[in-house]
């Protein structure tokens, strides 16, 4: 939070401080650089008076120094002019005075949302169809990432947001029967204290968040709920893997566009096929980047692709430059683990579905830039 000495910052970072899982700093413009060396900003608020020609240097100073920030601007009442130069500045956004904190915390959650920073990734794993095995995916991406990383003030998470079933909770007997009601009458409630009530941990290390609460799926306020859930559940983690629901509700569009990666999973069946070409093409008509996206092909037996069943070249056709991947059929692995209520590995850690999966997180993982490393 940058003061310009105006005198109103103080109510405005007061607002930040009360949000879900946001911790603010204020300073003064000249301090700026000094106190923020060394630490990861996650988004820049300016809060002005009126705006002019010293303003907008002091604007485009800072978005050429912390060029991949948001940078949200607080401001009286501008000229259609003065907006227009903010914009050019690519800005994240632009809120009039009188503040409302809603209208401030929309525009933190979406810049948050967007900025997508390797400190703090997020994975979404989107089955084609119900039973196309996601969950069973999911779970285990969790499991590998947690094993990937070595430093231990890492952490990885696993956010179930299918509330329908909370699959991922009966997968690893983790069921969590906690109460949604007051939450989702007053999402606005959500913060860091309510996150980690709510979290759990397992043994193999990684949280998971899985609730069965079938009323939260087409409730009124399920939209806020889940978006204020993962502002929440994401900033505290250094990976979060998302298990998505197959069917379409109103805020998965808005969560695949704040992702670091997608993972579309499939069995091998010309409807699920099909289906994974319908989220594609969803995703590129929402003018979505699909260069994080990718096909797991679940399931899979050799013998499929044999003679002229479903060849790896009509498949390449089908899916126009999107990669994908195979993951092998493990009849023995997969329902035993489920059956259980332990992972995979714990059942054969030497598993072609793991090795293969293992492959398939090399393949996605961002890795951390070296400038960030310094």
């Amino acid at each position: 939070m940058v003061d310009s000495g105006h005198g109103g910052t103080h109510e405005t970072a007061e607002a930040i401080a009360h949000m879900v899982g946001i911790k603010v700093e204020t300073v003064s413009y000249e301090m700026l650089a000094s106190a923020t060396s060394g630490k990861a900003i996650n988004a820049i608020v300016f809060d002005f008076g009126s705006i002019d020609t010293a303003e907008l240097e002091a604007i485009s100073e800072a978005k050429g120094f912390y060029e991949d920030v948001p940078l949200i601007v607080v401001s009286e009442a501008l000229s259609g002019q003065r907006v227009r130069q903010l914009l050019k500045l690519k800005i994240s956004d632009w809120l009039p005075k009188p503040l409302q904190e809603d209208d401030l915390y929309g525009a933190l959650q979406a810049a948050l949302r967007n900025a997508k920073h390797t400190r703090n990734q997020v994975h979404a794993v989107v089955p084609s169809v119900g039973g196309a095995g996601a969950t069973s995916v999911a779970i285990s991406l969790a499991d590998l990432l947690r094993r990937e990383l070595k430093d231990p003030a890492e952490s990885v998470a696993l956010f179930d947001l299918d509330f329908s079933t909370g699959s991922c909770g009966y997968y690893l007997n983790l069921q969590k029967n906690f109460p949604l009601n007051s939450i989702l009458a007053d999402p606005s409630r959500i913060d860091e204290e309510f996150v980690k009530l709510i979290e759990q941990k397992h043994d193999a290390g990684f949280s998971v968040y899985s609730f069965n609460h079938r009323g939260a799926v087409t409730n009124i306020n399920a939209y806020e709920l889940v978006l204020r859930l993962l502002d929440a559940v994401t900033i505290q983690h250094s990976h979060t893997v998302l298990d998505i629901p197959y069917f379409e509700t109103d805020w998965r569009e808005d969560v695949l566009a704040g992702v670091n990666t997608i993972t579309i999973v499939s069995d091998i069946t010309l409807p699920s096929i099909s289906q994974s070409l319908n989220i594609l093409r969803g995703l590129r008509e929402r003018g979505q980047d699909l260069s994080n996206t990718r096909i797991l092909l679940n399931k899979h037996e050799g013998s499929l692709f044999s003679g002229s069943r479903i060849k790896k070249s009509k498949l390449e056709e089908l899916f126009e430059g999107t990669p994908f991947f195979f993951l092998p059929e493990e009849k023995s692995v997969l329902p035993e683990a489920i059956d259980r209520g332990v992972l995979p590995r714990d059942v054969n850690s030497g598993s072609k579905f793991l090795k293969a999966l293992s492959k398939y997180l090399d393949e996605i993982l961002v890795k951390e830039p070296a400038e960030a490393k310094k």
